[in-house]
C-alpha cells in the first residue's frame, strides 16, 4: 500500500505544466526583455554643454529676485506650456518632480527629491538623490530613463540617465520680449533665487 502511495507521488510530481504555464512566463520575458532594451536605448550616451548665455554685453541688465512660491508658478507656466506628459516640478525644502512610470503593464507614482547647483555659465543642474515609488525598489537611472523615453522634453531640458540629472540650459529659454535670463544665484533653504536678465544676442 505504501509502494503505491509513492508511486502515485512520483507521478504526481512529474506531471507535464500545461502550456498556458510557459506562455505566460515566455510573455513575461517578451516584456522584461522589450523594458531593458527600452531603458538601454534611453540611458545612452547624452551630451551636454554649459551654453555661454546670449545676453548682450552692456549696462542694461538687471536682477530679478524670486522666492519659491515665485519659481512655483513660472515652472508651472513653461509646463503648461509644453506637453509635460504629466510630470510635475515643486520646490520645497527640495526640488521635487512627481510622476508615473509603467512596468510590465502597471503604472506607478514617484516622488524624486532633486539639488539644485549652479554652472559656471548660468544654467543649472539639478541632481537626483532620492526616489520613493510606491513599494518598488528601483534604481534612480531606471526611473530617469522611463522619464526620457516618455516625456518630450522642451530644447532647454536634457535628461541624463547615467549621471542622474536633468540639465536646463538658460540660453535656449525662450526669449521674452527681446529678453534674455540666466541663472545668477540658487539658494533653497534660504529660498533666494536671483537671475540676470538683459537684451538677448541672438548671434550667439
Amino acid at each position: 500500500m505504501a509502494d503505491q502511495t509513492i508511486a502515485r507521488s512520483n507521478k504526481i510530481v512529474k506531471k507535464k505544466k500545461p502550456i498556458w504555464f510557459w506562455l505566460f512566463w515566455g510573455l513575461i520575458s517578451i516584456l522584461l526583455v522589450g523594458e531593458i532594451w527600452l531603458f538601454n536605448e534611453a540611458s545612452g550616451p547624452v551630451k551636454i554643454k554649459d551654453n555661454v548665455s546670449k545676453i548682450s554685453k552692456s549696462d542694461a541688465t538687471f536682477d530679478v529676485s524670486l522666492n519659491k512660491k515665485q519659481i512655483n508658478a513660472l515652472v508651472a507656466h513653461y509646463l503648461n506650456d509644453t506637453d509635460n506628459s504629466g510630470y510635475t516640478f515643486k520646490i520645497g525644502d527640495d526640488v521635487m518632480m512627481y510622476g508615473s512610470a509603467k512596468l510590465l503593464g502597471q503604472k506607478f507614482n514617484f516622488g524624486m527629491a532633486l539639488d539644485a547647483k549652479l554652472t559656471p555659465n548660468g544654467n543649472i543642474v539639478m541632481q537626483a538623490k532620492s526616489l520613493a515609488i510606491g513599494n518598488l525598489s528601483l534604481p534612480i537611472k531606471t526611473v530617469m530613463s522611463y522619464v526620457r523615453s516618455s516625456y518630450d522634453a522642451p530644447e532647454y531640458v536634457t535628461i541624463v540617465p547615467k549621471k542622474k540629472q536633468i540639465f536646463i540650459d538658460m540660453s535656449k529659454l525662450p526669449t521674452t520680449q527681446g529678453i534674455k535670463f540666466k541663472a545668477k544665484v540658487i539658494n533653497i533653504k534660504a529660498d533666494q533665487f536671483v537671475f540676470q536678465g538683459g537684451l538677448a544676442n541672438e548671434k550667439k
